[in-house]
């Protein structure tokens, strides 16, 4: 179940190399075609003016073989300078992982670990693409369409895909964040994060990176 759970966001982000129930955002009923790059360019702006973000978290891992979803929460700070990014799951195990500049560690119980492999290097990098929205990057891996306050993201590549679609909420009282992630598989498994205490370009601990 440990690496279960520490396996969510590698699933996430690998997913960017490569029977949905309704959210409690709203529908995802498509924007009409012409206005998609006022939209885009709307989130580009927005997105591109964040330089520090950190926000808690719940997972919810639904799997047809559970009558109950997997359950478990953390925290994550990033800072654009120095491309620093935490994330970290608090309960129900301790674990995660921290990216400061091009050193990637694992998080284990608070305490980094020295990690090797491009995998690795690259599974951080690609949740710093995740979490400050970068549309233009995501664009590249996926087919995008908007619908009022979020964007559903079908993978390009069908050769053995991890994920049928993404669908991503931005928070109402805050459009430089984002409110949920709700990640869709082939066999019709989900996961579902939610974020809230969100804070945007504000002052991060300075044992956040430590």
């Amino acid at each position: 179940m440990k690496k279960l759970l520490f396996a969510l966001p590698l699933l996430l982000c690998a997913a960017l190399w490569a029977q949905q129930t309704p959210a409690p955002e709203g529908t995802t009923q498509k924007l009409p075609a012409q206005t998609d790059d006022a939209y885009a360019q709307e989130i580009i702006s927005r997105f591109g003016a964040v330089e520090t973000l950190q926000s808690k978290f719940t997972q919810e891992k639904h799997l047809a073989m559970l009558t109950e979803p997997v359950e478990s929460k953390g925290a994550f700070a990033f800072s654009k300078k120095g491309a620093q990014l935490r994330w970290e799951y608090t309960e129900p195990f301790q674990n995660g992982f921290l990216m400061d500049g091009g050193k990637t560690y694992r998080l284990e119980k608070g305490v980094k670990k020295t990690v090797k492999g491009v995998m690795s290097r690259n599974t951080a990098a690609q949740m710093l693409v995740w979490l400050t929205f970068d549309l233009k990057a995501l664009s590249e891996t996926y087919d995008i369409s908007y619908f009022e306050g979020g964007v559903t993201l079908t993978p390009k590549n069908d050769k053995n895909r991890l994920l049928d679609k993404i669908t991503v909420w931005f928070a109402k009282d805050n459009p430089q964040a984002l409110s949920e992630i709700r990640m869709d598989e082939p066999g019709g498994d989900y996961t579902l994060l939610r974020f809230y205490d969100t804070h945007i370009n504000g002052p991060l601990p300075k044992d956040a990176f430590l």
